[in-house]
């Protein structure tokens, strides 16, 4: 017999080709659906990743506001009110736009925040308060000069509204601060001490017009505390000082805070200075008539003499006339 192995092998080859490319074609299929379903949740979740990232970023955009100062109020109303979120960074710009009174000068004040502006007035017309809002409630906001408009600039308010997020992720954050204090001498003996303090941010600035508070620990009826010694504000160097006389001897430790303001954070420093010797806080002023008690006893003798004298005088005089007057018979 005569056999034809090369047709054979060679439809024998291409059948064997063909079903070994359509195996191959099934296991590429269902080796790429894996590949695609992880490449589609890696990609959801990075959007998903993405999606507070970018919340949060918007959240940190600054409240930017320009409030014109006009004879008629801020921005024209007398009652002027600005609402606010609670942990948003605001930035309110004062701007001179008045028509009349051109002499006054401003000086705009947000009580409850600590913030002031400096001077406006029609050569320096713009001013900005940059804070965090993040004490909840309705804070004043007026002129604290004596200007021609006053009445017009003293019942504005700003209003901040509390919010959830003011402690979370949506809160702006505050730019830390440290404070250093030194005293002009460590140990003291019945002299007063000046306490300096500098106040300065995260990148080494001064921070100015900051209100420092002083302390001293004590204990009252057994009762632990502070007490304050003073305050002052921060000059252009950050730098404020007070003078402390201490009224009680030994070990005192001194603390300088610095409640934050505006955009900082708050930050305090202590220390503890030798008192040797120290002046009472206060002396026992004399009693009704201690003051002349030494003198008392002379004065009363003379009055005693006095009445006496008189006394015996009358007598003399009483005697003298019944003595000169004769008798009727």
């Amino acid at each position: 017999m005569v056999t034809k192995p090369g047709p054979q092998l060679t439809v024998h080859s291409s059948q064997s080709a063909g079903a070994l490319s359509t195996v191959d074609c099934r296991l590429s299929t269902r080796n790429s659906r894996p590949l695609v379903l992880r490449t589609v949740a890696l990609l959801a979740g990075l959007v998903l990743g993405l999606v507070p990232w970018v919340a949060h970023a918007q959240s940190q955009e600054p409240v930017k506001m320009r409030i014109e100062i006009t004879e008629n109020g801020f921005n024209g109303q007398p009652d002027f009110n600005l609402e606010l979120e609670q942990g948003k960074t605001v930035e309110l710009t004062f701007v001179f736009v008045q028509k009349a009174a051109l002499e006054d000068v401003h000086i705009v004040v947000l009580k409850g925040y600590g913030l002031e502006t400096p001077e406006i007035s029609y050569y320096n017309k713009e001013a900005t308060l940059k804070f965090v809002a993040d004490k909840p409630g309705t804070f004043e906001l007026t002129c604290d000069l004596d200007c021609e408009i006053h009445d017009k600039l003293k019942r504005a308010h700003l209003k901040v509204k509390g919010s959830g997020a003011a402690s979370g992720a949506g809160a702006a954050a505050l730019v830390p601060t440290a404070i250093s204090m030194y005293p002009s001498a460590w140990e003291v003996a019945g002299a007063p001490v000046k306490l300096s303090a500098s106040l300065k941010d995260a990148n080494g600035s001064p921070v100015a017009k900051a209100t420092v508070r002083f302390l001293v620990d004590t204990e009252f009826a057994g009762t632990k505390g502070q007490m304050e010694i003073g305050a002052a504000r921060t000059d252009a160097n950050g730098a404020a000082a007070v003078s402390y006389k201490p009224t009680f001897p030994g070990t005192q430790q001194i603390t300088a805070h610095f409640e934050g303001m505006g955009l900082f954070a708050e930050s305090e420093q202590s220390l503890r200075l030798q008192v040797r010797e120290a002046e009472p806080a206060y002396v026992v002023a004399p009693r009704g008539l201690e003051g002349v008690s030494d003198r008392i006893p002379i004065g009363v003798a003379v009055v005693l003499l006095s009445i006496w004298s008189t006394f015996t005088f009358v007598l003399y005089q009483v005697f003298r006339i019944s003595r000169a007057t004769p008798a009727r018979g």
